[in-house]
């Protein structure tokens, strides 16, 4: 990103801060379906990555997913048309779906964890005398969806009902996947789909997969190269095309992650021991890598001066930072023996893919530290503050 917007955003907004860019995300979930489409795949939004930017992503993505009774208040008041909408997520309760009911005249689709939130949606439906679409999510061994035995339990249940009409199947088995793993699951359930139309005469059904590919965030990080991975993909969903009646694809961190940069300031330095440390106005509660690992591994990222000129990142030498947050815990470490040409008091540090989960994912609440402003920025529209730095210390007392 641009230093000068940068720069604007500081001038505006002081520090810390997150910048969403919305021309880098448009542009990788345009690339995104290109692929998608090739293999008759459509996109689905899972805003839990990020919700600052699900309004910006309404004109080009298909689906939404949305996993508590929260993220659907912020939908519809953005104006999300609720039949774009995925209602997933655990604790479903009577009242919160009777809610999103009423809120949505039941256009959106349900997924349905367990039995108990089949019985759930089918009893509102009931009352309500409204027909619901529905999911059945089905378990990768953890806490969500149901297993097989249980999800046909539900399935014969649900073909007899009237109310209910079952769309298909929801799966996600986790993030960071590799494709080999992407592939073994795709056909385990090009075979289960086959099974269950040969048992209870679905006719073909549609399968919502969360594809957990993965996107790196450290300069040593060996992974695939993200366009490679989209693009293979693509092509096990090909080899499998026909198996579907059609393939829904839930992403989030693949989407999100690139668009982000989270800027904070070092309003510290200090040697102890021979140990060099600068300590900034943000932390781990605000920015929060996959596989951080204590500040281990060096994220990507810039240094600029206080008046923004561009400090070097990876100098050759023994200069090396600790770089610290500023909460009460030795664990306050984002990252560890940074080589760096020299840091000063007022220095701001970017951090790069901050896009998906950080603005949401961190411990916000410990030691009442303020949470930091949130913007998007696009050449069309220039710098947009979504919220200013806001603080919290009322939430804990």
């Amino acid at each position: 990103m641009d230093k000068k917007i940068i720069k604007e955003l500081i001038d505006n907004n002081a520090s810390p801060a997150y910048v969403f860019d919305i021309d880098i995300l448009k542009a990788e979930c345009e690339k995104v379906k290109d692929y998608l489409n090739s293999a008759d795949a459509t996109l689905c939004y899972a805003m839990k990555a990020n919700p600052f930017v699900t309004k910006e992503m309404d004109d080009f993505i298909e689906k939404f997913e949305v996993c508590s009774p929260g993220e659907y208040e912020i939908c519809n008041r953005m104006e999300i048309n609720p039949e774009k909408i995925v209602v997933s997520g655990v604790n479903k309760t009577y009242e919160s779906m009777e809610r999103i009911f009423a809120l949505s005249d039941c256009k959106c689709t349900f997924t349905a964890e367990s039995k108990r939130h089949y019985e759930i949606i089918s009893e509102i439906a009931k009352n309500t005398g409204k027909k619901v679409t529905m999911f059945l999510r089905l378990t990768s061994g953890n806490q969500f969806g149901m297993d097989k035995e249980e999800l046909e339990e539900v399935l014969d249940a649900a073909l007899k009902n009237e109310l209910i009409t079952i769309k298909g199947i929801h799966y996600f088995s986790g993030t960071q996947k590799k494709l080999k793993k992407i592939d073994k699951e795709i056909t385990e359930l090009d075979e289960y789909f086959k099974y269950l139309d040969e048992k209870f005469k679905t006719g073909p059904l549609e399968l919502e997969y969360g594809s957990g590919l993965s996107v790196f965030y450290f300069e040593n990080d060996k992974q695939p190269d993200w366009e490679e991975q989209i693009k293979e993909f693509a092509n096990i969903l090909n080899a499998h095309k026909g198996a579907f009646k059609h393939v829904t694809v839930e992403m989030g961190r693949f989407l999100a992650a690139h668009c982000g940069f989270y800027i904070t300031k070092v309003v510290d330095k200090k040697t102890n021991k021979g140990e060099n440390y600068a300590i900034v106005d943000g932390g781990i509660h605000q920015v929060n890598y996959f596989g951080q690992m204590l500040g281990m591994k060096i994220p990507f990222m810039e240094q600029y001066s206080e008046d923004f000129n561009v400090k070097q990142v990876g100098a050759k030498g023994e200069n090396k930072w600790n770089i610290f947050g500023s909460l009460c815990t030795t664990n306050d470490v984002i990252v560890r023996e940074l080589p760096l040409e020299d840091v000063e008091i007022g220095d701001y540090f970017v951090f790069k893919n901050v896009g998906a989960y950080s603005v949401t994912e961190g411990i916000a609440l410990f030691l009442s530290r303020e949470l930091p402003a949130v913007c998007t920025y696009s050449k069309n529209k220039g710098l947009t503050t979504l919220r200013k730095i806001t603080q919290i210390n009322a939430l804990n007392s």
